[in-house]
């Protein structure tokens, strides 16, 4: 395939999207790829805290209203193209923690989900994390609920506190 035909694709791709996702594209980007170093180079330990309050092994599914799920859709739209486009790590945690980033600016609630697969041979653990808002799975995938097990959950502050109430 030339080049010009892959280029003449991508633009017919770029044009059925929605403005939103279009311009959003390039702050999910950046944010994949601070995610990204981040990760690198700071402990897990250290960077828990800026992903919201551990609910610990749970997968819940924040409230929200059919506007912030349509948005919440967007918003894992606009992650999973930028991450296809990065050339760092882009894989589900980074793309998780600039999903959770967005939504926090949208004022979307959002929890982070880490979880393993369940049904793996003896001693294989595959790591998962993904992104709840609503009954939408912005990052990582719908089916994610039902083949991993959730290890943490991480929702907003002012979520969490609801919820102890």
């Amino acid at each position: 395939m030339s080049r010009t035909a892959i280029i003449a694709r991508k633009l017919a791709v770029a044009r059925r999207q929605p403005a939103f996702v279009l311009l959003w594209l390039l702050p999910a980007w950046l944010l994949i790829g601070m995610s990204s170093a981040l990760i690198a180079i700071v402990p897990f330990r250290r960077i828990a805290p800026l992903l919201g309050v551990n609910l610990g092994a749970t997968a819940h599914r924040p409230a929200a209203t059919p506007q912030q799920v349509a948005r919440a859709r967007l918003i894992g739209r606009a992650v999973s193209i930028a991450a296809s486009y990065a050339p760092f790590r882009s894989n589900c945690l980074p793309q998780a923690m600039a999903a959770k980033a967005l939504c926090a600016l949208w004022r979307v609630p959002c929890a982070v989900i880490l979880g393993i697969e369940r049904a793996r041979p003896e001693g294989e653990l595959r790591a998962h994390a993904w992104t709840s808002c609503g009954d939408a799975v912005p990052t990582g995938g719908g089916h994610c609920f039902t083949t991993h097990v959730p290890l943490s959950c991480f929702v907003p502050a002012g979520e969490a506190a609801s919820l102890q109430r």
